[in-house]
């Protein structure tokens, strides 16, 4: 039986947004990264799980800088709420559950100092779910031990000034995570 690999998904995500653009697409490309979790081999056939460490780049399309990344696993974590600053995002649990919150800024919209946050929605993506987050959506995530969740990037957030808020003291802070 075959199975939605990872390449046809970077195949099929470059197609729809060189066609597209990455905000009109997002949707159809959220929709194939449910596809792809729904390959029982994904772990199996591209991460090594005797050196896995809580992430693992699975692939990449240099033509449209999407990259595919299993994250999670062994034990679970939380983020505070933050945005991924020009790249855009899918979350797609493989197994699982995801918590996810999408905030809303109520102040000024600056980049550091003082801010307020409300808390739109919360809700759980389950295994085989996928939730987009497009450029500046501002989110946090929460995962128990076990959950394996695959991460699309349209572009490399590691590299990014991203935006990093801490709701008890209501401050925003800019995350330079090409430095971490």
């Amino acid at each position: 039986m075959s199975h939605y690999t990872v390449e046809q998904f970077l195949a099929d995500s470059r197609q729809t947004f060189q066609g597209k653009g990455v905000r009109a697409g997002l949707e159809e490309v959220r929709l194939k990264v449910e596809d792809l979790l729904e390959n029982p081999r994904l772990l199996e056939d591209y991460v090594d799980m005797e050196a896995y460490a809580g992430h693992s780049v699975i692939g990449h399309d240099a033509e449209t800088d999407v990259y595919v990344i299993v994250h999670g696993g062994r034990k679970g974590n939380k983020s505070s709420p933050h945005d991924h600053g020009p790249c855009s995002v899918i979350y797609g649990n493989y197994t699982g559950h995801t918590t996810m919150r999408r905030w809303k800024r109520l102040d000024d919209g600056g980049s550091e100092g003082a801010a307020q946050l409300e808390l739109v929605k919360k809700y759980d993506v389950h295994a085989g779910e996928a939730s987009a987050f497009a450029e500046g959506d501002i989110h946090s995530i929460e995962y128990p031990d076990g959950a394996y969740f695959v991460r699309v990037t349209i572009g490399d957030v590691e590299k990014q000034k991203t935006l990093r808020y801490d709701t008890d003291r209501g401050i925003v802070e800019i995350d330079d995570r090409s430095k971490n």
